[in-house]
């Protein structure tokens, strides 16, 4: 079912993706403000995303939990 996006499979590893009906993709830390305007009593925060420096930092917050994942959920070690 991937494959009608057109997203590599270690993309999809390695971040989630969200796969707006007009056929824009965002993943990771980006998808994040745009997940958040779509969702009602959410879109309060999406702006928070413009303020400088917001979305580099929430792209290395995600970075870091996606690294750690497999840590964080099961309590296995990170690769």
């Amino acid at each position: 079912a991937v494959a009608r996006f057109g997203i590599a499979l270690p993309a999809l590893a390695a971040a989630m993706h969200l796969v707006l009906p007009d056929g824009r993709v965002y993943a990771g830390a980006d998808a994040a403000p745009e997940l958040l305007r779509l969702l009602p009593g959410k879109r309060w925060l999406a702006p928070w995303f413009r303020m400088p420096g917001a979305l580099p930092l929430a792209r290395r917050v995600y970075a870091w939990i996606a690294a750690r994942r497999r840590c964080l959920v099961r309590g296995v070690p990170p690769r």
